[in-house]
């Protein structure tokens, strides 16, 4: 006969302080099988020691209070028969609690090991008295199996109903719990992030922690290289986790950065600390889906029902990374679900779409200067005119061959896909209308468009995009470039596409970016993902000063609505990151947001390298591991470099002092 959950009786095993996670095994616990708690109590001397003052818990006996080192067969001995267990688990806790005789017990023994990084080979010696042992840092897996020790992941978990939202002001940009060592990469951390953003730190735990929390925008981690229990606690509460990543823990399949928590490296923690207190509703997303993903399936009552199936019900391992996240995500909506549906493009040797709000005011060009341009251009030109009193004073020039009247405006994004509509040539052009362009722009776009391999967007600017932050890698500007050049995005203020490219893969604008911002990007990840790629193609024949329109108006009128530039960026910007980060989900396509920045960074240093440039490879080599600084390909080229370097005449102390 199976064994019922409320038939089970289980010893579990700890030293009884009141903020250690085997408390949290026993909750759990208690809510399911006859659970006895066993072990000694703290004594006062390591609440000092282990910087436990401000715990304002009581520490108080467990059911059976033992030393540190009670003879099992002893305690056996004191218990009525009928109340030994079906299950004796130990946690670990406080250190030096080791009982004795374990093989006294008839039941099964499982432990639950929490700091391998700290104690494996303590560790390996006290696992093997167990049946079973389940660890909470998986990089060691392996060497547990290795030691012929049957091992199982079983991660730490969050208790929701300690790890909770309190209903508190947001009164911290960033606030942390735990412990700071002088000297540590912690300690470093949290340095560096406070001089640029107010850091609130308190020695806290359980409820007061849970406040903390709660009253934070966001809570910084540092894992100390493990999946320690701050990620799960953190997001249990509802504030975004703001967190680096603990490698080979799982932590990188459980959860996804941008999705449900936020990820730092070294060098870039005040810039995503500041991206997401400056994008809100993004932040509350975030932390809104991280804390649903925590109650779906890492809750400790999920980690006890997971323990005993592998423990007494035979179950053969653990869940896996993969399955926990396929758990975890049972009844969430896609991230993508409210992006607004729009039509595709249709349509079939060039035209120019322009749309044109208003006469450019803050530019010294504009509608009537582009057409001018276009006079000796051939070309059809269609303008959306994105009011009708801009319309009535245009609509009737000799160089435009169609025209479309709006109402109201309809933003950058639609306008370009119903220019499109009216267009019947095989490469369009998209212009903005307080451009200046040249023939030999043109003519060289073209060229670009027709000969560079799978090329569906060409323009003179663009650049490598840093998708998760929203920012460019780098961006080429009008001559810092000499050849074509493949990239993420192409600016939109002037670009040239292939027709037949967005009609056979469905590629269109984002109608959901209206009225303007992130159309470029999101383009270009289209592009990607159809196979396709986007160009940069060197030229001077042209002038365009930056947000010229935009720069002039105080808000944006567009339908019904008037809203700010910057209202407009924090939309879109989460509009744009949901998109993506949905299609990568629902398609399993994450390459797509891989930026093509580190195959450049590396073909460009090569080949300075190859010229003998070697100071000036190191140096640029050197800018571009600010943001990939963890990439083994950059270690390798810069190895690649030294090696050239000591072949070279060029003394390699200078090459030293580069580097």
């Amino acid at each position: 006969m199976p064994i019922k959950p409320n038939d089970i009786k289980i010893w579990l095993a700890y030293v009884a302080c009141p903020v250690t996670p085997a408390v949290y095994f026993e909750r759990a616990l208690r809510q399911l099988c006859r659970t006895t708690t066993i072990g000694p109590p703290l004594p006062p001397d390591l609440i000092e020691k282990l910087h436990l003052q401000n715990m304002r818990l009581p520490p108080k006996d467990l059911d059976i209070s033992t030393d540190f080192r009670p003879d099992m067969a002893k305690v056996l001995a004191c218990v009525p028969p009928e109340q030994h267990p079906d299950l004796y688990l130990w946690v670990e806790s406080v250190g030096d609690h080791y009982p004795l005789n374990l093989e006294a017990l008839s039941c099964p023994k499982a432990c639950y090991l929490i700091y391998s990084h700290l104690n494996f080979p303590a560790h390996v010696e006290w696992a093997r008295q167990f049946d079973t042992v389940f660890i909470a840092q998986r990089e060691y897996l392996d060497e547990f199996r290795r030691h012929g020790i049957r091992a199982h992941w079983l991660p730490l978990g969050c208790d929701p109903e300690i790890h909770c939202h309190t209903d508190v002001p947001k009164m911290y940009s960033v606030g942390f719990a735990g412990a700071v060592k002088p000297g540590s990469r912690r300690e470093s951390l949290l340095d560096k992030l406070s001089s640029h953003i107010p850091v609130h730190y308190e020695r806290c735990f359980r409820d007061d922690m849970a406040r903390l929390y709660s009253q934070s925008l966001a809570v910084f981690n540092e894992t100390a290289g493990n999946l320690n229990t701050r990620v799960f606690e953190v997001m249990s509460t509802g504030s975004l986790l703001l967190t680096d990543m603990a490698k080979n823990s799982g932590q990188d399949e459980l959860f996804r950065d941008g999705e449900e928590y936020a990820v730092y490296r070294d060098n870039n923690c005040s810039d995503v600390t500041r991206f997401y207190l400056d994008n809100e509703k993004l932040r509350e997303q975030i932390a809104r889906r991280g804390q649903r993903l925590a109650h779906n399936a890492h809750t400790y009552a999920h980690r006890i029902d997971d323990l005993i199936a592998v423990a007494l019900k035979g179950k053969p391992d653990t869940f896996s990374a993969k399955e926990l996240r396929e758990r975890s995500l049972v009844g969430m909506p896609a991230i993508d679900a409210d992006i607004p549906a729009s039509t595709c493009i249709s349509g079939t040797s060039r035209s120019f779409v322009i749309p044109v709000l208003d006469m450019s005011p803050a530019s010294e060009y504009n509608i009537l200067t582009l057409l001018e341009d276009l006079k000796e251009i051939e070309g059809d030109v269609i303008v959306i005119f994105n009011g009708p009193e801009i319309a009535e004073k245009l609509k009737k020039h000799p160089r435009i061959t169609r025209y479309a009247i709006m109402k109201q405006n309809i933003g950058v994004a639609r306008a370009w896909n119903l220019g499109l509509e009216v267009a019947v040539t095989p490469i369009a052009f998209i212009l903005n209308a307080d451009l200046h362009v040249e023939r030999p722009a043109i003519d060289a776009l073209e060229r670009a468009l027709s000969s560079l391999p799978d090329a569906a967007c060409v323009g003179p600017q663009g650049s490598f995009v840093e998708y998760s932050l929203t920012r460019d890698y780098i961006y080429f500007d009008k001559g810092t470039f000499n050849t074509p050049l493949e990239v993420d995005a192409i600016s939109g203020f002037f670009f040239a596409i292939k027709l037949q490219h967005f009609n056979e893969k469905a590629i269109r604008f984002e109608n959901g970016f209206t009225p303007c911002y992130f159309e470029e990007w999101d383009l270009g990840l289209q592009i990607k993902k159809a196979g396709l790629k986007n160009y940069i193609v060197p030229t001077s024949a042209y002038d365009h000063h930056w947000s010229g329109s935009i720069r002039a108006l105080r808000e944006i009128g567009f339908y019904e609505k008037s809203e700010t530039a910057g209202e407009i960026l924090l939309r879109n910007r989460m509009l744009f990151l949901n998109k993506w980060r949905g299609i990568a989900d629902r398609d399993g396509r994450s390459y797509l947001q891989e930026s093509g920045f580190l195959a450049y960074a590396m073909s460009y240093v090569h080949a300075l390298a190859e010229e003998g440039r070697f100071k000036d490879a190191l140096l640029w080599l050197d800018e571009a591991s600010l943001r990939l600084q963890d990439d083994s390909q950059l270690v390798a080229i810069r190895r690649f470099i030294n090696v050239l370097a000591r072949k070279s005449e060029e003394p390699i102390r200078q090459m030293r002092e580069v580097a």
